[in-house]
């Protein structure tokens, strides 16, 4: 059932810490990608640069960097579906979605006293944004999900491969929309650009395909083990 952890044994990291590493790797993940954007608009990098490898890098360096304390969600579908698989705590589903927010309003604000934020690249309409929108995060969300699901065998390679998801995904729909995967990543530069009613493809779309992925993995693959506990919260330090 979606309400029962199967992690009674293993002993979540501090809630703390994991808040701070939650909101640093979203402010990052946010602040990078948008800076690549105004760039690339700028015609100051080239736009497989900006949209594609800046994101990729991003995840794989912040995972690499934080996931031992929180396990590097930076992204509230991950965390609502890590959950769902009972892999995650309930308690904890608000303060990690609470995090993600602020910390990506945060740094559109800060981005936003150096650059104008730049408008985002949309040449299909609502209806096909959101359709690229639920693709790309049920690809992105079944790798995630996958690769916790086999954490002891993949866990030196995890950021690699979610990396290399994330910079595949941007690759193949950022020439047509801002693909995002991630609400809270789209939602500080919209909310600073007061564009919130035209962002919704790019904030309701990942919950769909997140929701997608879920439904796939359940369907192949067995219950949440220890090593999806393990990667869904991050290691306890003490353990």
């Amino acid at each position: 059932m979606p309400g029962l952890s199967a992690c009674p044994d293993h002993p979540a990291p501090p809630l703390g810490p994991a808040l701070l590493a939650e909101g640093l790797g979203t402010f990052v993940l946010t602040l990078m990608t948008v800076a690549a954007a105004a760039l690339a608009q700028g015609h100051l990098l080239p736009d497989l640069v900006a949209h594609a490898l800046t994101p990729a890098l991003v995840i794989l360096t912040m995972i690499f960097t934080l996931g031992d304390l929180s396990g590097a969600h930076f992204n509230p579908v991950v965390t609502l579906a890590f959950a769902l698989r009972g892999a995650f705590p309930w308690g904890r589903v608000l303060p990690y979605v609470g995090a993600q927010f602020a910390a990506s309003a945060a740094a559109a604000a800060l981005l936003r006293t150096v650059t104008p934020l730049p408008h985002p690249t949309e040449r299909v309409l609502a209806a096909g944004a959101t359709l690229l929108e639920v693709g790309a995060t049920f690809f992105l969300l079944t790798v995630i999900l996958g690769v916790a699901h086999r954490n002891q065998t993949l866990k030196v390679s995890a950021g690699l491969i979610v990396g290399t998801a994330v910079g595949l995904d941007h690759l193949l729909t950022n020439p047509l929309s801002a693909v995002a995967m991630n609400p809270a990543k789209s939602f500080g530069p919209a909310l600073l650009r007061a564009d919130l009613a035209g962002s919704w493809p790019h904030l309701l779309g990942p919950l769909a395909g997140a929701l997608l992925a879920l439904a796939f993995t359940r369907l192949t693959r067995d219950p949440a083990n220890a090593q999806e506990c393990e990667a869904a919260q991050g290691r306890d330090r003490f353990q």
